[in-house]
């Protein structure tokens, strides 16, 4: 089962990308979580994203105030439902919307919101489509083994400066949506794509997993919160949730290097 998690901003993107771990960790070989953050360097980037919209079965809107008029966000929304209907596209909200929402075009989709409850939810309705559903006992082990990880990752975001945006007309919106795809296509298809800029700390990670693997780590607020994104990124893999490492721990012990992470640090340059 694929499912689309679409995004606009830095704190959607975190919080699709961190709802992206606890999905696949939940339903592990199962589903496939598709964010445009991993189109790899140097594709068509419209063509992709239409590939990858036409596959998805679930779609899945990762809203905050900054984000819920945005106009790539509806296009993909509408791309979404025009395929599937209103009953697979969730809005995921990151932040308590204001009034204005409710004439969003978005207002169409029954919305969860990001919390404990919200996101069990979310994760017992693509339980329902999929082909063999998980039983009812083992989901709710599943999710609430891997769900602090996320839970830390979204109160992370939730104390960020945020700014409503302008109000904008319906056929301002429209507007907006077809000059984006225009403009968005041909910087897409010309980039080398998405870049990801890893912080020094970050990048000694990696070099630990790769050359010093049994480096023993002490475990602090910060640390978790870099191994955290780094699993976001899809360049580490952890054995057990990252909210639950010992206060000491060898890293073998407990992470990998992802084919993904081997590949950043060649590109990186770090032979």
């Amino acid at each position: 089962m694929q499912i689309f998690a679409s995004w606009s901003g830095e704190r959607s993107k975190t919080a699709a990308m961190g709802l992206k771990s606890l999905l696949e960790d939940v339903f592990p070989e199962a589903i496939r979580v598709f964010i445009s953050e991993h189109i790899n360097p140097g594709e068509l980037w419209a063509q992709r994203l239409g590939t990858e919209l036409e596959k998805c079965e679930f779609g899945i809107l990762c809203l905050t105030v900054e984000n819920f008029q945005a106009p790539w966000l509806l296009f993909e929304a509408g791309a979404i439902s025009k395929k599937f209907g209103a009953s697979r596209v969730v809005p995921y909200l990151i932040d308590e919307l204001p009034p204005a929402s409710n004439t969003s075009p978005l207002a169409q989709f029954q919305h969860i919101r990001a919390d404990r409850e919200g996101t069990y939810r979310l994760v017992e309705s693509i339980n329902d489509f999929r082909e063999t559903p998980k039983p009812a006992d083992k989901l709710r082990r599943s999710f609430e083994r891997w769900w602090p990880d996320l839970e830390q990752t979204l109160a992370s975001l939730r104390g960020s400066n945020r700014t409503p945006p302008a109000i904008r007309s319906d056929r301002e919106l429209l507007a907006n949506i077809f000059q984006r795809v225009e403009a968005l296509w041909q910087e897409r298809a010309k980039s080398q794509g998405p870049g990801t800029n890893l912080s020094r700390a970050e990048l000694l990670h990696l070099l630990n997993l790769r050359d010093q693997p049994t480096t023993v780590y002490a475990r602090r607020h910060t640390l978790q919160n870099e191994l955290r994104r780094l699993r976001d990124l899809g360049f580490i893999k952890n054995k057990q949730p990252i909210s639950m490492l010992p206060d000491n721990f060898q890293l073998n012990q407990y992470l990998e290097l992802t084919d993904a992470g081997k590949d950043y640090l060649k590109d990186y340059g770090a032979a």
